[in-house]
C-alpha cells in the first residue's frame, strides 16, 4: 500500500499529468460550464491519473536479489529444497496417526529452513563479494600484513558460514529419512514397533531444526551489516 501511495504521488508531480487535468478543465470551461465545476472536472482527471500512475509504475520497485547459479551455498540451497519438496509429498499421502501430525510440522519447518538458507546463501555472496575486493586490495599492498589478515578473516567468516549451513541442510535431510521410517514402520500391521519413541526422536529432531536454523539466520544478519 505504502509503494502504491508513493507511485502515485510521483504520478501526481508528473508534468504531463498536470497538462491532462489542465487541458479537461479548459475543455470543460469552454463549453460552458462553471468556473468551480471546470475546476472540478480538472482535479477528476488528475485524480484518475494518480491511480493509474500508481497501479501502473510498478517497475520502480527493485528487483529481488538472485542467487548466484554455481555456487557451493546455491547446490546446498537446491538439496533443502529437495529434501522439503520429499516432506510435502511424504504429508499428501495416507499417513498413520503417529506420523501424520509429525510429517506436517517438519514439511513446516522445512519451509522456513529452506528461507533462512536463501538468506544465509545470499549473505555468503556477499562475503564472496568482498572477499574477491579484499583479495584485489591484497594483490596491490603485498607487503601490508594488516591487508592479509582482512582477507583471512573474511575467508574464515564464509567458511563458518558454509560449514553451518552445510550441516542445518544435513539435519533436515536426516530428519526425512527418520520420517521415513518412522511411516513405514508404523504403518506395518501384526509387527511390534517402537514408533512412539521414533516419533519422539523426530520431535527433538525439528526443535533442534528450529534453533539451528533460527542461530544460522542470526549469523547471516550479522555479516550481511559488517560488509
Amino acid at each position: 500500500m505504502a509503494s502504491f501511495a508513493a507511485r502515485a504521488l510521483r504520478s501526481l508531480r508528473d508534468p504531463w499529468s498536470l497538462v491532462v487535468a489542465g487541458i479537461g478543465a479548459g475543455s470543460a470551461w469552454a463549453v460552458g460550464l462553471p468556473v468551480g465545476a471546470a475546476g472540478l472536472v480538472g482535479a477528476g482527471m488528475l485524480g484518475v491519473a494518480a491511480v493509474v500512475g500508481g497501479a501502473v509504475r510498478k517497475d520502480d520497485a527493485p528487483p529481488p536479489v538472485q542467487l548466484r547459479p554455481g555456487t557451493v551455498q546455491y547446490d546446498m540451497l537446491q538439496t533443502l529444497q529437495g529434501y522439503r519438496a520429499d516432506l510435502n509429498r511424504l504429508t499428501s499421502g495416507p499417513q498413520a496417526p503417529a506420523v501424520g501430525v509429525t510429517a506436517r510440522e517438519a514439511a513446516d519447518a522445512a519451509a522456513e529452513a529452506e528461507r533462512v538458507a536463501r538468506s544465509v546463501s545470499l549473505a555468503v555472496d556477499a562475503v564472496d563479494d568482498a572477499l574477491v575486493r579484499a583479495r584485489g586490495v591484497a594483490r596491490q599492498l603485498p607487503g601490508s600484513a594488516d591487508v592479509q589478515a582482512t582477507v583471512q578473516r573474511i575467508g574464515e567468516r564464509r567458511e563458518q558460514l558454509l560449514t553451518k549451513l552445510h550441516d542445518a541442510v544435513g539435519e533436515v535431510g536426516e530428519l526425512y529419512a527418520r520420517l521415513l521410517e518412522l511411516s513405514t514402520t508404523a504403518g506395518l500391521v501384526g509387527v511390534e514397533t517402537d514408533a512412539g519413541s521414533r516419533a519422539a526422536d523426530v520431535n527433538d529432531s525439528l526443535d533442534a531444526i528450529r534453533v539451528v536454523f533460527a542461530e544460522l539466520e542470526a549469523d547471516a544478519t550479522r555479516t550481511r551489516a559488517m560488509l
